[in-house]
């Protein structure tokens, strides 16, 4: 996440003028995301029920990092400073009629 491709590789560019750098020359992180869900349902007459479910997201609690900061000249210039939420886990109750 320090330095996360060659920041050596890109210049500032000359003012009023593009640059030279072709379209997405950088490659950001992968994604590994595990969701888990469990259900169980519980009937209460025919045609009346509950449900209980509970649900992990990024079950795994691995990181999801963001995009590196690719603006020349910036403190940040080339560095990973953030990360997507963590694991999520919820529970629910449905009542289903």
């Amino acid at each position: 996440p320090e330095r996360w491709f060659n920041t050596d590789a890109f210049v500032s560019n000359n003012d009023f003028e593009y640059g030279n750098a072709g379209r997405n020359v950088l490659i950001g992180p992968g994604l590994s995301n595990w969701d888990f869900a469990v259900y169980k349902r519980f009937n209460i007459t025919e045609s009346h029920s509950l449900q209980f479910r509970f649900e992990s997201f990024n079950f795994t609690n691995t990181p999801v990092f963001n995009f590196p900061n690719s603006e020349v000249g910036n403190n940040n210039y080339g560095r990973i400073t953030s990360a997507d939420r963590p694991r999520n886990l919820q529970f629910g109750l449905k009542y289903i009629f």
